[in-house]
Parts: C-alpha cells; structure tokens; sequence
C-alpha cells in the first residue's frame, strides 16, 4: 500500500512542477476571495468577518473540502484550482515545502508582525523548514483534563487536584464507578475520544521520543515509550477505568450514547476527557455540560511535572496562488490583537501571541467565566513540548504507524512492548531505505554526523 502512496504523491509533485497556473485576478471594485483550506470550525464565520473588516476589498472563504488529503491539496495547486491559504500540520510542512507548494514567508514575516517571535517558544520550531519560515499559528493547543463537575457531584467524588497524579486519575476513576449516583444515571469515567492523542500525551509525561536526538533512529522501543503504551493498555484492560473499542461498540450497537468520546462526554454521559480549550467552542450546543466543567492538568507521571503535547494549527500560503500578496495580510491578521482577542472570546483553543493569553483572566468568555479553568491551559502550554521529528523521515508516515499500532494495543491484537518494538524496527528500517535512496538525505546525514555517508 505504502509503494501505491507514494507513487500517487510523486505523480502530484510531477504535476505541480509543470503546471502553469494563469488564473485571472477580479475586476476593479470586487472584492478579491481568498480561499481558506481550513476545518468547518463554527467559529471561522467570525474570524473571517474580522479579517474583512480590517481589509476592505477581500473576504476570506473557508474551504473544508481538502479534509487534510495531502496529495489532493498538491495535485490542486498543481492545476491552478488550489487553495490561496492552506491550514497544515507539521507533519505535512517539510513534505509540502519539498513540492514547491508553499511560500517561503522569511522576506515578509518579520515586516507585516507575524514573525516566529510573535508566538509561543514551543512553537517556534514547528513553523520553520532549515530556519525558512512557511507558516504561522491560526491558534496554539495543549491539552488538559476537562472534567463535569455535575457528575463528579452525582458520584461524591472530590474533584482533580492540580498536582495529581496517575494513581491519583486511576482511583478517581474507579470511585466514579464505585460510588452510587444520586440521580441513578450510569456513566463513564472518561471519554477516549482519540487513543493516538490519548497516547501521544503519555509519551511526552513519560519523558519519552519519537527519535535519537539527531533523527536516525527511532526512540519508540525506549522504556519510556514502552511504559507509556503499556499505561494505556492498562487503564483500559487492568484498571478498567477508559473505556475499551469493544465497550464503546456495544453501547453504539444498542442505540446509547455514540461511539465517540466527543459524543460521550458533551452528552454528560462521561466525567473526564483528556482535549484542548477548543473543545469549549461547542459547550453552547450542549445545555447538559454548561456552567458544569472544569479543568486540571494531566496527571503526572511518577516524580515528573505534568506534561503533554503541545501544537498548533497553522497557515500557510500556496506558492502559485496569483493571490499570494493579498495572503500574506491574512497571515498579518492572525498576529494581529483583534484576531487573537476573537480566539481568547471564542474558545478556539490559546490565541497564537501568548501577549493575549497571560493568565486566566485574559481567555474567560461566555462558554466558561471561571478564570481557573482557562489558567490550566495557559499552565499546560507552558509545560508540554511538540513531538519530535526526524528530517529523514516524512512525518505522517510514522503518525500513521504509530495509530495503526495503538488500535492494535486496543483491540489486544499486540502487547504494548511488541507493538512499541515493532514500530521502532520499522521506523529504523525506513530510514536506513531513504538514506539509501536520497543524496540529499545523505547530504543531511554527513550536516548531522559530521562524516561522510556509507551504507553501514
């Protein structure tokens, strides 16, 4: 499957680099669109209207129709029909810039206010190829603890304290379930929404890596890995407190609550759920959770500080876009104080210049007016770091993997030690195959090592 992939995507980037893309500009008086490949986030109707007030003569046009489909996004660009702004992952940054789709923003970021310095230190990195700059945040996460307080109450069970830790998690947890509801309703103890989120922020609390420090090998068989794997397998089949795929399936098939996490805890059907302050775009379609959350940090993991992931969702521009002038505003806009007070107000997630998200205070809206819950986010940013990447090896390939993997964990299919080893070797063997095949990723590896690329 993998050969059929990539041969798929090395057709795109054939495309692209000879298209020619001569696409005519609007007539004077019109208002000249930039479309947006972004997700349907409700919340993008007010970003955009702010960013057409503040640039009359363009409107900004959300596009969910790419749905993160790599190979579509740059078979588009390739015949003119791309996007002008384009919403994309790290992940996915090194393989794009490689195609050509994506404009070096270095010569105008640090004059139009959105250079690396105007977000957050964590970040920094992520929006950056071989210190070239080809995007910038539309918003920063870290994740936390959202809990229902209405549930806790239910169960008499003591909220999340801020220093807990997995034991901590695990008995609250198992009291949940221990100790009779008051209203006679039955819930979950947490919402697993997503089991490769879930277990990424276990990496990072664990101390663990994706790579050696110089990205040619992978560090997924590290005991810290392992035992962060094995921490998902157990809260699951040991401790009985995350609810399994089969659980889940079985309360589906019978008409309950949904299959999915999100469903679970924004009915009021779970207590916790491990998730970004994005989630809170939504509480007011869920009148059940209103006026009810709160927010504590990830349990900590033994004598270490609570830690996860940290991330962002970013924009860039496409390079060919006859567009790509009037972008670059959009990309102004997002640094902007009017863009990232519409973030703190909204709830989609931290505002990308951490100016407008000091404590608390500064991110309280109407979803949610208590100032603590926002500070855990604001804490957590602090806290987490991005997880690492290897230049040797495209990043979405080893994402891939490694959620194929967690499934199996979860499906008991493979043993956490066996899964985490599996993936390692894999990983391990892929690079040594690029390097094999790459002159410019033997180039790299003689920068990295200081000596001169052989086979063995």
């Amino acid at each position: 499957m993998r050969p059929v992939f990539g041969a798929f995507l090395f057709l795109a980037v054939v495309l692209y680099a000879i298209a020619e893309v001569t696409l005519d500009r609007p007539g004077r008086g019109e208002l000249v669109p930039l479309r947006w490949a972004t997700d349907p986030n409700p919340a993008r109707k007010m970003q955009t209207a702010g960013f057409a007030r503040l640039n009359p003569g363009l409107k900004v046009v959300v596009d969910p129709g790419l749905g993160g489909d790599q190979t579509k996004l740059i078979v588009q660009c390739a015949t003119g029909t791309g996007p002008d702004i384009i919403d994309i992952g790290e992940a996915s940054m090194a393989t794009l810039v490689e195609a050509g789709v994506l404009l070096d923003l270095t010569p105008y970021a640090a004059e139009m206010g959105f250079g690396p310095d105007q977000t957050y230190r964590a970040i920094k990195p992520a929006l950056l190829v071989e210190g070239k700059q080809y995007r910038f945040p539309c918003n920063v996460w870290a994740n936390a603890v959202i809990y229902n307080k209405r549930i806790f109450d239910d169960h008499s069970v003591p909220y999340p304290k801020p220093d807990w830790t997995y034991e901590d998690f695990i008995e609250t947890g198992k009291q949940l379930f221990k100790n009779p509801s008051k209203s006679g309703e039955a819930h979950f103890a947490v919402a697993n929404w997503y089991g490769l989120w879930f277990v990424q922020d276990l990496l990072i609390g664990h101390g663990a890596r994706l790579f050696s420090p110089d990205g040619l090998r992978s560090a997924l068989d590290s005991p810290e890995a392992i035992a962060a794997m094995q921490l998902y397998h157990d809260l699951m089949f040991v401790h009985r407190v995350v609810p399994t795929v089969a659980q889940l399936a079985m309360v589906s098939s019978q008409g309950g609550w949904g299959s999915f996490g999100l469903n679970l805890f924004s009915s009021g059907k779970a207590a916790m759920m491990y998730i970004g302050r994005w989630f809170i775009v939504q509480v007011p379609n869920y009148p059940q959770i209103a006026g009810f959350l709160g927010a504590a940090p990830l349990p900590r993991v033994g004598g270490r500080p609570s830690s996860g992931v940290c991330g962002s969702r970013a924009a860039a521009i496409n390079k060919k876009s006859p567009r790509w002038r009037e972008a670059l505003k959009f990309l102004r806009y997002l640094a902007s104080q009017e863009y990232n007070q519409l973030i703190a107000q909204d709830g989609d997630s931290l505002p990308p210049n951490p100016r407008h998200a000091r404590t608390g205070r500064d991110l309280v809206n109407a979803a949610v007016k208590d100032p603590a819950f926002h500070q855990t986010f604001v804490d957590a940013m602090k806290r987490s770091r991005p997880l690492d990447l290897s230049p040797f090896m495209d990043a979405q390939i080893i994402g891939r993997w490694l959620d194929e993997k967690v499934g199996e964990v979860e499906n008991q299919l493979m043993t956490p030690e066996a899964a985490m080893r599996a993936i390692a070797n894999e990983v391990n063997q892929t690079i040594r195959l690029n390097l094999e095949r790459r002159p410019d990723l033997q180039r790299k590896y003689e920068k990295v090592t200081g000596r001169p690329y052989t086979k063995d």
